[in-house]
């Protein structure tokens, strides 16, 4: 896996393990993760990066500049340099490396407390893939016919990525 694809294996990890939300996409190159109308986190996808857009309300800004020096100079120019709007200082990160996403975690977390209990390990169902099958919404606890129909459909899914 190179870099960008674990940045993207992970933030999903990452979202989908410690948050209960909508994922909404465009397509193309846009991910929301929303609770209701407030959107957490948006994900653009280029080529050669992600860019991460956090939206910073008043009370998560008090947050963030409390605990300013656990970030990077990098994550605190990114906060510098995003512009204020009525609904928020708006923060656009790019990111490239699995480190860089640490940091992001960590402004995710100011953004919304993580609102999902963790998964139990003993009953994980896990893909080739390596995402957990019991975790997916389209999972229905399937039995090892639906399993012997959907893995060639999920073989040829993966082969053509």
């Amino acid at each position: 896996m190179n870099n960008l694809e674990k940045v993207s294996h992970e933030t999903m990890v990452f979202m989908r393990g410690k948050y209960r939300l909508d994922e909404i996409g465009d397509g193309r190159d846009e991910l929301k993760f929303k609770q209701g109308q407030k959107t957490i986190l948006t994900v653009y996808t280029h080529e050669d990066k992600f860019t991460f857009l956090i939206i910073f309300g008043k009370k998560e800004r008090e947050v963030f500049e409390a605990r300013r020096d656990e970030f990077s100079k990098d994550i605190l120019n990114y906060y510098d340099d995003a512009k204020t709007y009525h609904d928020g200082k708006w923060i656009f990160i790019d990111v490239t490396e699995p480190a860089q996403l640490e940091e992001v975690k960590r402004l995710i977390q100011i953004k919304k407390k993580p609102n999902r209990k963790p998964f139990p390990k003993e009953t994980a169902v896990y893909s080739k893939c390596g995402q957990r099958c019991d975790l997916c919404v389209h999972y229905t606890g399937t039995t090892e016919e639906q399993r012997a129909v959907m893995e060639p459909l999920l073989n040829k899914m993966w082969e053509n990525n």
